[in-house]
């Protein structure tokens, strides 16, 4: 089974190869990303539930590459190292080993971004929620760049336990490397793997699933921006947009359905609340309602306290767990970090109320 979570919704990039199709009679990248990414989608939908359904035996728990160039680093596994792959612009992962744990920087930017966003990532989790990498027990850290061919996406492949980059077609999106919260929100489903394993199904389970990526990733983007709940822009891709789509993003955490209009990626579809949820819908649309959930606790008892709270959250919840849920089991662990002084006081009254506004409490 392969499970990966795209950063690149389809809708996206269903729109834009539309509008490039009636551009010129050879087939767009942005045309070959789309039907890549649904190639991979296909394998993970039909093989229902997420990750753990196969036994630890059959995951690939080390990154252990096939030749070493003299100099290189592999880290131990377990000691949550990072290890970097260049691809070399082809459809396969793990083409060439170019930096370990430890390494002095490449030539290429785009491999030392990957590498700073993994350890920046990591550190996070480490100190800030007390996570050992994304399985807890160190698991080390494996990326890919240059995945294919002006590749319009990044994603999490669950089989191979390995973050993937696409360079971009630089029409719409750049080199996904560029922005942290691409890489956060991707490890971040990594997380749930090994956590809540939530359904990526098109419904509030699937919606969850994205949803927790996008807000623990919004959170490591604002803590390395060095911004807090007033001063952080909320915003999800807005750093891989190409020039001319400057000022457009993804997401917006704090106004869903905000984030983008524009005749190449058409208008962004999330709904703000519950008056817009139906079923079946992409995860990526609808998990603009837990988004602002997220963004209207933070708002209210700050980014850090919020993100402890759902991060808590995340470790309790269960594959079919729906928008309530999450609700019930966030209140409950508000009370708990609550009376541990680790969130104010007023935490579980906060996230009810947030909940209540967004029509799931």
């Amino acid at each position: 089974m392969a499970n990966r979570c795209y950063f690149i919704p389809p809708h996206v990039l269903d729109h834009i190869a539309k509008v490039q199709a009636q551009q010129s009679a050879e087939p767009s990248p942005t045309q070959r990303s789309a039907v890549v990414s649904a190639q991979f989608r296909r394998g993970r939908r039909t093989a229902g539930a997420l990750p753990l359904a196969l036994p630890l035996t059959e995951q690939r728990l080390t990154a252990e590459p096939g030749t070493v160039p003299t100099g290189l680093t592999v880290p131990k596994p377990g000691t949550s190292g990072r290890l970097i792959h260049d691809d070399q612009n082809q459809w396969t992962f793990d083409v060439q080993f170019i930096r370990g744990e430890g390494d002095p920087a490449v030539p290429a930017q785009n491999a030392n971004d990957a590498y700073d966003h993994l350890g920046a990532v990591r550190s996070y989790y480490k100190a800030k929620l007390g996570r050992d990498s994304i399985d807890n027990a160190g698991l080390n850290l494996v990326a890919n760049v240059n995945f294919g061919v002006d590749f319009d996406n990044a994603f999490w492949d669950d089989t191979g336990l390995r973050m993937v980059f696409g360079n971009g077609s630089g029409t719409v999106f750049t080199d996904l490397t560029a922005s942290i919260d691409v890489c956060a929100h991707e490890l971040t489903h990594g997380v749930t793997q090994f956590s809540a394993n939530l359904n990526y199904t098109d419904d509030q389970s699937g919606a969850l699933n994205e949803s927790f990526s996008d807000m623990i990733g919004s959170a490591i983007d604002a803590y390395a921006g060095g911004k807090d709940a007033g001063t952080h822009n909320w915003l999800i891709g807005d750093e891989i947009m190409a020039p001319d789509l400057f000022g457009e993003a993804l997401r917006s955490m704090a106004e869903p359905g905000t984030a983008f209009d524009n005749p190449m990626m058409g208008r962004d579809p999330q709904p703000r609340d519950m008056s817009g949820y139906t079923e079946p819908a992409d995860p990526h649309i609808m998990s603009g309602i837990p988004n602002r959930w997220f963004y209207l606790i933070c708002t209210d008892i700050g980014i850090d306290a919020a993100t402890t709270i759902m991060y808590q959250t995340l470790q309790n919840l269960w594959p079919n767990a729906k928008f309530a849920d999450a609700a019930a089991v966030a209140v409950a662990q508000a009370r708990i970090l609550a009376r541990n002084n680790l969130v104010p006081r007023q935490a579980p009254q906060s996230v009810r109320g947030a909940a209540r506004q967004q029509g799931f409490w």
